[in-house]
């Protein structure tokens, strides 16, 4: 019963992350990419604090680990306006993979050159099919939208990648949650000054549509992750990553659903590499388990 209620957790954890590219296709240009960077992370940031007081979460870093969190929170700051960008000028589906390869790339480099991770023959056959995939993906890309937001879908992905991955030097003295927290306070610090240097329109909060839009991209970002720190609790992780793989599919359906985006042969091509690149090491440790028992 438990296993089953952690897969429900990830499904719906999926589902949540699945709709960012739809929520930022709501906000549009109504909103600055900097402006609903640093409003969202200080909206985050003021829901999260009263739960981790109330849980006495907040604890200093201590000195041992104030590398590994410049490291964490340098690359979570690049961590929402460009993906914001590209799924604004290209499609939902383009950004998600290209985001997502990008960043399952980082997280093997950085695990192998900067956490002692092994390069198995596994992660060499992930690695390279997560490359090809990639490269199918960014040569469709390419021809059909502007290249500066296929670039910010990549550098979302390499930035996600290395806040997933040096967050594992954190979370074993942090909760989850103070983590996150410290996430979304440096992008909303990181992105304020960018967006009044660039002369953003500062907006007031008001009852106009755009902001039921952003306070829902709000909502669906603190759920996401809600639900996939207690989907894991109660299932393995190598299940859990597979399941989360629906994200991608989750963003490749709602562009095609609510905006109409078309799917070539191509994204159909670069998307199995990609999910499969993804999959195969979680399938690995599967089978692995199910062959000791």
């Amino acid at each position: 019963m438990n296993q089953k209620k952690g897969m429900i957790f990830i499904i719906l954890a999926a589902l949540m992350f699945g709709s960012y590219g739809i929520w930022s296709r709501l906000i549009g240009d109504s909103f600055g990419v900097f402006y609903q960077g640093w409003t969202r992370g200080l909206i985050i940031a003021l829901i999260l604090l009263p739960i981790l007081l109330w849980k006495k979460q907040i604890i200093p870093i201590e000195k041992k680990d104030w590398g590994w969190i410049a490291l964490f929170l340098t690359f979570t700051s690049l961590t929402q306006a460009p993906l914001f960008y590209a799924f604004n000028h290209m499609d939902i589906g383009s950004a998600t993979l290209l985001f997502f390869v990008s960043m399952l790339l980082t997280m093997y480099l950085v695990g192998i050159l900067f956490l002692g991770e092994k390069l198995t023959k596994i992660k060499v056959i992930s690695f390279l099919l997560a490359a090809c995939g990639m490269y199918v993906v960014f040569s469709f890309s390419l021809i059909v939208f502007s290249l500066l937001a296929v670039i910010l879908a990549m550098v979302n992905g390499i930035a996600s990648g290395g806040e997933l991955s040096f967050s594992k030097k954190l979370s074993g003295d942090y909760s989850p949650l103070y983590i996150s927290w410290l996430s979304w306070i440096i992008i909303c610090v990181s992105n304020a000054p960018l967006s009044f240097i660039l002369r953003e329109t500062q907006y007031l909060p008001s009852f106009e549509l755009v902001w039921l839009y952003a306070l829902g991209y709000v909502m669906v970002s603190i759920l996401g992750f809600w639900l996939m720190i207690k989907g894991l609790k109660y299932t393995e992780a190598s299940i859990g990553g597979l399941i989360g793989l629906l994200e991608i599919i989750v963003s490749l359906f709602l562009g095609i659903l609510i905006f109409k985006e078309t799917i070539t042969t191509k994204i159909v091509l670069g998307a199995t590499l990609i999910i499969l690149a993804a999959a195969l090491p979680n399938i690995y440790e599967l089978f692995q388990k199910k062959a000791k028992k």
